[in-house]
């Protein structure tokens, strides 16, 4: 660092400090803004925009990279850091949103009870760190949905984790939750209104509680008592945490904390400072906290009054005042001024003890020397603090500058001070933009340090040096240059801006103008000056002034002064009059145009309101109609729905009828197939008997053979009557060819049976096909009527129901196919043993005699089986018949409710199936019963009492 030259003929003021080192880390926390070069104007404002971009880029893109981004550009934060809520607002509370949205993903990745990954806990630590730097100077509000979330995630985290004892752990993650907590309770009541009415903030007090009681850390301590310090300090739960004893352990431990002997944590010393985040590195941010808690306290009376009485405030307030001074650490002159200040606050009684040790000590120069700070931040707090100090009542003060030798000390630091107004009038004159001059540290230090020389000037030897030192040509330029900003401005951008430092310098110049030893010349320009319309303006837009009134204040009193002071006292009126008319028209016309605005937006309100109210009215008769419609379809259902299942209720009852007629049949076939079983058990030893008589008539006639041999000669006597024995031999045998003759004729009978049989077949097949067709054109209909599937959306919950009976349905016809199955196991076992008898019926049949009553027996009964047959056509005609109806009601139904069409159909192809496998096993009943009446036909072996017996049978069958 270069130093500081003299300017205007006095001598060097500045020296190099030797001992003040200014790093990253001295500054690297919230509490504490960092320096900047005062060669660096160009960058102020650029990073001003740097923070502005990389917090637009993070709401609109929140992710890590760019968060730790914007961490690492606001570990370099400057006086625009701690301004940034105040200049954009807005961007502010969104971006506190989007970082409370990110702090809660973060915290849903990790399970209760479960520690932060590495990454994940440098990620929540930058994002709580975040979190307390923005909320800082913000005006909340009432917190909106996002906030309130992360509120609710902050309270239910520090109660459990003070259930589990964290901070016997000393957990980085709890401290910071419980800083930002403090942080955000700290001037936004809506805050804390919304925290008090949380359901669970007693337990939120109780865990507050069990940390008090639990750790010996100050970190906890501290920032427990500032949470509960802001939420129930005035209430009777207040009354019992804070009692008097309770208060003196607490003053105990902040004038501990900010002598730095408190000893009773792990994690306040120097060693634990490796293990914590960036903020908790330093001892400021807990120091300005205990400062706070002190401050807090102090809102009840009976606390401040024992405050007064109490002897290290006033001890620690002239230390602190000793650690002040240009070549002290950074960290330390801000917990000072930070203390310094809520000392002076406190009341008058705080104050003049500073102002009295400030006297006796000689200890102004040095407190005034650190606005000359490098650190713009610094310099700022401490003007603030020094004005906070001289207030309106100058009488204590008057014993500071009595002397010449204290006059002679600050010299150099009015030539300062006066300096530092110079290169704002140089900021004032390059700046491209009021936004950008707004924003300049420069011009925001500047504005304190004139407040700060006028309230000097109020003494007389101070307000010689600055006659001496003031460059009238360098302050005028300013006054110029705000002034026409003010003519040049839009109505609506005047109406947020103020030329603070020019309202200031021109109650700066009218202070020095009261001094006797001003040279006349000097005098007379500057009188000529104030009473120009530049000075005016400036006065006027002051006179204007709407958030600040104290400034209105002083411009009134400049006025009186003016007014007093001159002869001419209607002209000077005058000359200042042009000046309030001048802003108060653009004012005016800023008012006119923001009425036109609010009149045009009034009537579009009201325009939007009349359509609104249309489309209320149409939605209300919309929602009306639609219930009617739901009405009515719900009562449409309701009958379809009661068709349904009567006509599924017929069904299931013709279904059970034909399985119960056909278990019947099935159980007479088995009785019979049993019957038929044992009797051919009993054919089968009768021809075995019959083979071993025909063996036994074969060896008698090998031996009458060999008896004929020798009776050749009674053969010879018997030859004629051989003969005729030939003869009817003979008519036998043509008897016996014609009897082979009619058995096949009745084979070709059977085939041409066969043969009906089959052409009767194919007409069923074909009937099938048309069924299928005409299923295929319902199928074609049915997509014709999906257009109005989209209106029937709303029954979806009623056909749910439909639904499950369908998969009622379902399952009972899977029952049915299972018996369908035994049945067709059973008929496969009924087949083989049918044609184990087929076999037995061949080697009957090359043994048959007598084939003709056989075969009348067996026409009669093919005309009983053809009667049969044609009533069961009938009966599979009814069932066509019933079936289209049912179809065509399907198709009906279908109109009205695509989702019960599928429903149907689906039923519909269960029972066409069912319909399919009756009538095979109809014609496979048939077909057995058939083969058992031919059976029983060939078993009776020509007996007539065997043939009534099958004939019987056959009819019964």
């Amino acid at each position: 660092m270069t130093a500081r030259k003299s300017h205007g003929g006095v001598s060097t003021w500045w020296k190099p400090p030797g001992l003040m080192e200014i790093s990253d880390a001295d500054l690297l926390n919230a509490s504490t803004s960092f320096s900047v070069p005062a060669n660096a104007r160009g960058g102020l404002t650029l990073h001003t925009s740097k923070v502005a971009q990389r917090a637009s880029i993070y709401v609109t893109a929140p992710d890590g990279e760019q968060l730790s981004t914007l961490y690492q550009l606001t570990r370099r934060a400057t006086m625009q850091t701690m301004r940034f809520s105040t200049q954009h607002t807005a961007l502010c509370l969104q971006l506190l949103d989007v970082l409370a949205e990110h702090a809660l993903t973060v915290a849903k990745t990790v399970e209760s009870g479960a520690s932060l990954p590495p990454v994940r806990l440098t990620e929540m630590q930058q994002l709580l760190d975040l979190l307390y730097l923005f909320p800082r100077h913000t005006a909340i509000g009432y917190p909106s949905h996002t906030l309130g979330k992360l509120l609710q995630w902050l309270v239910k985290s520090i109660v459990a984790a003070a259930l589990r004892g964290a901070a016997e752990h000393n957990d980085t993650v709890l401290k910071l939750q419980l800083l930002v907590l403090a942080e955000m309770l700290k001037i936004n009541a809506g805050v804390r209104i919304y925290i008090k009415e949380m359901p669970k903030i007693k337990e939120f007090y109780r865990g507050l509680t069990i940390l008090l009681n639990s750790t010996e850390d100050a970190e906890f301590l501290v920032y427990s008592m500032v949470i509960l310090a802001r939420l129930v300090l005035s209430d009777s739960l207040g009354a019992k945490l804070f009692s008097l004893k309770n208060v003196d352990q607490a003053l105990e431990l902040v004038f501990s904390v900010l002598e730095g002997t408190w000893d009773g944590g792990e994690g306040t010393g120097p060693s634990a400072s490796g293990r914590l985040g960036d903020l908790l590195q330093h001892t400021s941010v807990l120091q300005c906290l205990s400062v706070d808690l002190l401050c807090e306290l102090a809102e009840r009376s009976d606390i401040l009054s024992g405050l007064e009485k109490y002897p290290k405030v006033v001890e620690m307030a002239e230390t602190m005042v000793g650690v002040v001074h240009l070549n002290g650490n950074a960290q330390q002159i801000h917990v000072a001024v930070h203390y310094l200040g809520v000392v002076v606050g406190l009341g008058h009684l705080f104050r003049k003890g500073v102002i009295q040790h400030l006297s006796e000590h000689d200890n102004f120069h040095r407190l005034l020397q650190v606005v000359l700070h490098p650190s713009k931040l610094l310099a700022f707090v401490t003007a603030e603090l020094l004005l906070k100090i001289m207030g309106d009542d100058f009488r204590p003060l008057r014993g500071l500058f009595e002397s010449s030798l204290q006059t002679q000390q600050l010299g150099p630091i009015i030539a300062g001070l006066f300096r530092l107004l110079s290169e704002a009038s140089t900021v004032v004159q390059q700046s491209e933009s009021v936004e950008e001059l707004r924003s300049s540290e420069e011009y925001l230090l500047s504005v304190h340090v004139s407040q700060l020389l006028t309230k000097l000037c109020e003494f007389p030897l101070i307000r010689a040096l600055c006659v001496e030192t003031v460059s009238l040509n360098q302050t005028a330029s300013v006054i110029q240059v705000e002034s026409s900003h003010i003519n040049s401005l839009d109505p609506q951008a005047l109406l947020h801006y103020q030329p603070i430092l020019s309202i200031h310098i021109v109650m700066l110049l009218s202070s020095l103008l009261r001094h006797e030893s001003m040279d006349e010349k000097n005098k007379r320009t500057l009188s000529q000056f104030l009473q120009s319309s530049e000075v005016a303006t400036v006065l006027g837009s002051a006179f204007f002034n709407r958030t600040n009134k104290d400034l209105v204040v002083e411009t009134l009193l400049l006025y009186n002064q003016y007014l007093s002071g001159t002869t001419n006292k209607r002209f000077y009126a005058l000359s200042l009059a042009d000046g309030v008319l001048i802003v108060g028209q653009r004012l005016n016309e800023a008012n006119e145009n923001m009425q036109s605005i609010v009149g045009s937006l009034e009537a579009n309100v009201a325009a939007h309101t009349k359509t609104i109210e249309k489309l209320q009215t149409d939605l209300q008769q919309a929602l009306r109609f639609q219930d009617e419609s739901r009405a009515r379809h719900d009562l449409e259902l309701q009958e379809i729905k009661g068709k349904y299942v009567d006509q599924l209720r017929q069904k299931e009852d013709a279904a059970q009828k034909i399985r119960e007629m056909y278990d019947v049949k099935i159980r007479e076939l088995n009785a019979q197939c049993e019957s038929m079983a044992q009797l051919m058990t009993k054919k089968i030893s009768a021809l075995q008997h019959r083979e071993q008589m025909l063996q036994e008539n074969r060896n008698k006639r090998s031996m009458l053979e060999e008896e004929n041999t020798e009776l050749k000669r009674k053969v010879q006597v018997l030859e004629v009557r051989l003969e005729e024995v030939a003869h009817a031999h003979s008519i036998g045998a043509e008897e016996m060819r014609l009897r082979d003759k009619e058995i096949k004729s009745l084979q070709e009978e059977m085939a041409a049976l066969s043969h009906d049989y089959t052409s009767q077949r194919e007409e069923i097949e074909r009937a099938h096909d048309v069924i299928k067709n005409l299923e295929t054109q319902v199928h074609e209909g049915s997509q014709s009527q999906e257009s109005t599937f989209k209106e029937l959306v709303l029954l979806s919950k009623a056909h749910k129901a439909l639904g499950e009976e369908k998969d009622e349905l379902h399952k009972e016809v899977d029952a049915m196919r299972d018996e369908l199955s035994n049945l067709e196991s059973l008929n496969i076992t009924i087949q083989t043993r049918l044609q184990e008898k087929k076999e037995v019926v061949e080697q009957l049949e090359r043994k048959a005699k007598r084939m003709e009553d056989a075969s009348s027996m067996h026409q009669s009964a093919l005309e009983d089986e053809r009667e049969k047959r044609r009533s069961m056509t009938r009966d599979f005609e009814e069932m066509r018949k019933a079936h289209r109806k049912l179809e065509s009601d399907v198709a009906m139904a279908e109109i009205r409710m695509a989702e019960m069409r599928i429903v149907i159909e689906s039923r519909d192809e269960q029972i066409r199936k069912g319909e399919e496998e009756i009538r095979h096993l109809t014609n496979e009943v048939n077909k057995q019963s058939k083969l058992q009446a031919l059976i029983h036909q060939l078993s009776s072996g020509g007996d007539p009492q065997a043939l009534a017996t099958g004939a019987f049978l056959a009819r019964d069958s």
